[in-house]
């Protein structure tokens, strides 16, 4: 790995880092969540190439509008296509795991009730990886009864 896409990382958390402040100083640092996840802060990111992955996490439907307009127009402002979307609490599902483990986090807002929504995602995912290793053994065990049978 080169010191190159090291220090375009360094960069680009340094990056983070001023944006976080500059959230802080317009919204606060309470009633919401702001998680950064994806290649975007480690030596996977290409330029040009990849995105940024976005997820809010607020009660405040309003202020999460605010919020992803803000992160838009500031990542098209650097050429850098955001993804960006809402953790809607009412919906337990596995792609919520990713952005809620993350260590980039831009604010301490993670209520209980958002532990508890991440600890029922995890289940989800848990059920769903389950689930697929399941249906793998299922089509190996078959692969191998087509073949066993053919050979016959």
């Amino acid at each position: 790995m080169t010191t190159d896409l090291k220090e375009q990382a360094r960069r680009r958390l340094r990056n983070l880092l001023a944006l976080q402040e500059e959230m802080i100083r317009r919204f606060g640092d309470t009633d919401y969540n702001v998680f950064i996840f994806g290649s975007y802060p480690t030596v996977r990111y290409m330029d040009g190439k990849s995105d940024i992955d976005i997820a809010i996490y607020t009660k405040d439907f309003s202020l999460y509008k605010k919020i992803a307009l803000f992160l838009d127009d500031y990542f098209e402002e650097q050429h850098i296509d955001p993804d960006i979307f809402y953790i809607d609490t009412t919906m337990d599902a596995p792609l919520f795991c990713a952005p809620l483990k993350s260590a980039i986090q831009f604010t301490d807002y993670f209520p209980e009730e958002l532990h508890a929504f991440e600890a029922r995602c995890r289940v989800k995912l848990d059920e769903t990886k389950a689930k697929m290793a399941e249906e793998a053994l299922h089509t190996a065990s078959e692969n191998a009864s087509s073949e066993s049978e053919g050979q016959s």
